[in-house]
């Protein structure tokens, strides 16, 4: 027999209590980045690819990156570390890419 308990009583919250919680979260919530890796291929053509995802947590809590290949993931210090991780490939340069941001004229 498959039971359920009810759920706990929600104590009584103060007014604006709700938008306080949405603020916390939205101030602490990690930033969600790529790596990319760019290289030369045979052609001599310059390509790119989705080397990793990462996070990037708030006030020094690190970073976590996650390679799209499967691989580990890689607790680091911070998101420009993860770039340089990429860039240790012989041909290849890491670069982060924050999703939403606009993307600089270079």
């Amino acid at each position: 027999m498959n039971t359920v308990s009810p759920p706990l009583p929600r104590p009584d919250r103060p007014e604006g209590f709700d938008q306080e919680i949405r603020e916390l979260v939205d101030a602490t919530a990690p930033r969600l980045f790529a790596v990319v890796e760019e290289f030369a291929c045979a052609d001599g053509e310059l390509d790119a690819r989705v080397a990793a995802w990462g996070l990037a947590f708030a006030d020094g809590g690190g970073t976590q990156v996650t390679t799209v290949d499967g691989g580990l993931p890689l607790f680091l210090s911070s998101p420009e570390r993860a770039a340089e991780w990429v860039s240790r490939r012989p041909g290849s340069f890491g670069s982060l890419v924050w999703p939403g941001a606009p993307t600089p004229q270079l």
